[in-house]
């Protein structure tokens, strides 16, 4: 999976993102991180949003857990990841994966190139 970002080397944040689409990825910043997340070891709450709701999020450009509050409400239900569909700064839609702890990150991202 990929992450795209303006740093140049990986790192966690609340809520980082990771999407199979590297032309996505590097939407987010010139440089693209490449990781193997094990996913078996996440547990994940898929986000199926209607039509009006993916309109909204991108005129709004507000996603599933990009608030500090979504992502305590969602680990409080007992996940550590979303998995929802996204859409990047070219209008291109992809499958978005969103890490929501350190200790998630620590456990399933393993960088391949760095």
């Amino acid at each position: 999976m990929f992450h795209g970002s303006r740093n140049e080397t990986l790192e966690f944040f609340p809520g980082i993102c990771f999407t199979d689409s590297y032309t996505s990825a590097s939407t987010y910043g010139p440089h693209v991180h490449m990781v193997d997340v094990d996913r078996s070891k996440l547990r994940i709450k898929t986000i199926e949003m209607t039509e009006e709701q993916l309109r909204e999020a991108i005129d709004d450009q507000e996603w599933p857990c990009d608030r500090d509050s979504d992502i305590a409400a969602t680990i409080a239900e007992g996940y550590d990841a979303v998995a929802y569909e996204d859409c990047d700064d070219r209008g291109q839609m992809h499958d978005c994966l969103r890490l929501l702890t350190a200790e998630t990150f620590d456990a399933v991202a393993f960088p391949i190139l760095d």
